[in-house]
């Protein structure tokens, strides 16, 4: 799951490079199509199977997978990448709730406390005004708010299919997801472009096998701490290699979102044994 996060984080650096020449939407669908285009080369050349079990939970991860990486894409592009990591990652927060409400767990204080400590962090990092809220932060949110809904599914769908199932159906949701706004916002890769372009399918590829194979054999508590890794490469790769500057606010507001995220996944995981 490490390997997994880091490489989600990675990711969004690469998206952030190539989307100075390809627009976030025609990333998005080359990710999925390229994705889908290995995994019908392998199926065919018969080293992977793809056996649905339950066609409605994988839809449903499908389609707000697609929708959540697509407005990750555009929060990368749209906003600092440090901004748009830490923000993406607050998807254990909704994770968490969406849990808890399925569950019909109550909201004690403790929980109640650490969700809005998690949004004050929110705000330290986007410091929000009438006319300064980045459209970026706010695509950020919402790529979390159905990130968080795609990984409920996600642990559901797991306890019946494999991690190439899980995927193939990603793909092919994330394709009829992006392809509608193609004729609006289509780019097409130049050769100088290609080896980032790669770089995103890669690290893309890496990233959502190795969460959805790590949810097989993780619990949900250990996989959600560990996911929140990628905030921390992400975040820093767009420091470290993209100069943006480390602001006393961002710092804190980071903080305060990991933390949070991290005390919610804890918390909620100890729920069903009290039931």
């Amino acid at each position: 799951m490490l390997a997994a996060a880091a490489c989600i984080g990675i990711q969004a650096f690469f998206v952030k490079v190539a989307g100075r020449e390809i627009h976030p939407v025609a990333l998005a669908f080359l990710r999925f199509a390229a994705s889908y285009a290995l995994m019908r080369a392998a199926m065919t050349a018969g080293w992977v199977a793809v056996r649905p079990v339950n066609r409605r939970i994988l839809w449903i991860r499908g389609v707000l997978g697609g929708i959540g990486s697509l407005l990750l894409f555009l929060s990368v592009t749209h906003t600092r990448l440090s901004n748009a990591v830490v923000l993406f990652y607050t998807y254990p927060v909704f994770s968490a709730l969406m849990t808890r409400l399925i569950h019909g767990a109550a909201l004690s204080l403790a929980v109640a406390g650490a969700f809005a400590a998690s949004f004050v962090g929110v705000y330290l990092i986007v410091q929000p005004s009438f006319d300064t809220v980045a459209s970026g932060d706010v695509f950020a949110l919402l790529a979390a708010l159905t990130a968080g809904g795609a990984i409920v599914s996600l642990k559901v769908s797991r306890a019946t299919e494999t991690v190439w199932t899980v995927f193939h159906y990603y793909n092919i949701a994330g394709m009829l997801v992006t392809a509608p706004f193609l004729i609006a916002y289509w780019t097409t890769p130049t050769v100088q472009s290609l080896p980032v372009l790669l770089a995103v399918l890669v690290f893309s590829i890496l990233g959502q096998l190795g969460t959805t194979y790590a949810y097989r054999y993780t619990t949900a508590v250990e996989g959600g701490v560990l996911s929140m890794f990628g905030a921390v490469v992400g975040s820093g790769l767009g420091i470290g290699l993209l100069e943006e500057p480390p602001t006393p606010s961002f710092l804190l507001g980071a903080s305060i979102v990991v933390l949070g995220g991290v005390y919610l996944t804890v918390r909620g995981s100890e729920q069903p044994a009290h039931r």
